[in-house]
């Protein structure tokens, strides 16, 4: 399986909860219709006075596919075009971010309604291959204190052929079993510190909108 995810910022001009309604609502129905679309998430930023405001990635999308021609075969499809029509209303365009990547579930257990998703760009002066390596072994190690699912999302090598490669070179996704603070995610943030050049974190509501 490979996991399309797509890093989007909010249309300027609109507020942060006519984007989410929007996403959430109108545009999922349009995204649902294909029969190509199967596991289907959006992740939304929690917008908190007790939490550091950061406003370069305003969602999160991801969709699930068997392999890259599956995912072709829907770029190739009318419900697409919808798809990407309906993008320009609420979506700045310029600022999407796609990666491809593949799962690694580290913590085994059920998804849940809160989510921190930990954005990692390795060191520069730290290989790929050891990067990743290196992420995985600690992420395995991670105290799990109220975590009840982890993964690592990692692009698929692929992405880093021609002169531009993915935004992040990692993503952690953590499925927490309450509301956190800002402490908790600046600690996790620098328990990962000793692989990473540029780290981002974010508080996200999960809501899957379809399961396959």
């Amino acid at each position: 399986m490979i996991n399309a995810i797509t890093i989007i910022k909010k249309k300027q001009g609109l507020t942060y909860e006519k984007f989410q309604n929007y996403w959430k609502n109108e545009h999922a129905e349009i995204v649902t219709r294909s029969p190509l679309v199967g596991t289907y998430v959006q992740s939304h930023p929690i917008y908190s006075d007790k939490l550091t405001f950061e406003d370069t990635i305003d969602g999160i999308a991801e969709i699930w596919f068997d392999d890259t021609n599956a995912m072709r075969s829907l770029a190739a499809t009318k419900e697409y075009k919808d798809i990407q029509d309906d993008e320009k209303v609420f979506i700045d365009g310029s600022a999407v971010r796609l990666i491809i990547a593949e799962d690694i579930i580290t913590v085994e257990g059920d998804v849940s309604d809160y989510k921190l998703i930990i954005f990692i760009n390795k060191s520069s002066n730290v290989e790929l291959t050891d990067f990743r390596k290196e992420l995985v072994d600690i992420a395995s190690q991670y105290p799990k204190r109220n975590v009840n699912r982890m993964k690592v999302s990692l692009p698929k090598i692929a992405g880093y052929k021609g002169d531009k490669g993915p935004a992040w070179d990692a993503i952690l996704t953590f499925w927490l079993d309450l509301e956190i603070d800002q402490q908790y995610i600046d600690d996790t943030v620098s328990y990962f510190s000793s692989v990473s050049g540029k780290t981002l974190g974010k508080f996200c509501n999960s809501i899957v909108v379809q399961q396959s």
